[in-house]
């Protein structure tokens, strides 16, 4: 089967869901200036994770190997994990809360949701990073014995670029997203204090992202060195 019906269907509703807050009928109360403004906030966080999501289905989809269809759909799930990151401040999303709690709420179910989806992503990275060392090695020593192309060499040095583009970018936003909530944390502690629930749960959010962050580092280190190792 292929890929591009399930990644199509999944697209669209991301772009629907993007769009439906545009369809909206905008308010002639000045009173709903504030609330338009919120929306605004909302409305750039989404179009981020959609072109996030849309970005990481294409990353997804184009790194060799394995499933295609799931692959895409996990990118496109990253992506936009990445885009609310990059649209949205601590600040804006803040704004969106009317009290300090429900923030807090929704920034620690925001970190669960990070560090399952940059864990499952550096799983997959490292399985797939076995099997590129192994083919890579493979093919380096049949080449340097005349057995193997040059094409094919060059052919799999991009695979390996493009996993290591991937690793970094997951690199990169886990190192965001652990910057965000040691701000969170901090200003949680002192304002609620170290034994406050919300304080402790970020503490253990920044316990795990650490623990992402060294997953993806990890994989970026032996990408490189895979990469670095299959000169021409």
């Amino acid at each position: 089967m292929s890929f591009r019906h399930p990644l199509k269907t999944f697209i669209i509703l991301l772009v629907s869901t993007a769009l439906l807050p545009g369809c909206a009928t905008v308010p002639n109360d000045d009173a709903a200036t504030s609330d338009q403004q919120t929306s605004d906030q909302q409305q750039t966080a989404t179009e981020g994770a959609v072109a996030g999501a849309l970005i990481g289905a294409l990353i997804g989809a184009a790194t060799g190997g394995g499933n295609k269809a799931a692959r895409a759909l996990v990118g496109a799930a990253a992506g936009g994990l990445i885009g609310y990151a990059i649209g949205s401040s601590v600040a804006e999303r803040k704004a969106q809360y009317a009290n300090e709690e429900d923030f807090l709420v929704a920034e620690i179910a925001r970190n669960r949701d990070f560090i399952a989806e940059a864990t499952d992503q550096n799983r997959e990275l490292a399985y797939e990073i076995a099997q590129l060392d192994e083919q890579s090695q493979r093919l380096a020593q049949e080449y340097r014995a005349g057995r193997a192309t040059r094409e094919r060499l060059v052919e799999q040095k991009a695979s390996v670029e493009k996993q290591l583009a991937r690793a970094q970018e997951i690199s990169r936003l886990t190192e965001r997203q652990l910057a965000d909530t040691r701000d969170v944390h901090q200003e949680t502690q002192q304002k609620r204090g170290p034994e406050d629930r919300y304080t402790q749960q970020m503490q253990t959010d920044l316990v795990q992202l650490k623990d992402t962050r060294e997953q993806s580092n990890q994989n970026v280190v032996k990408l490189q060195k895979i990469y670095d190792s299959m000169s021409i």
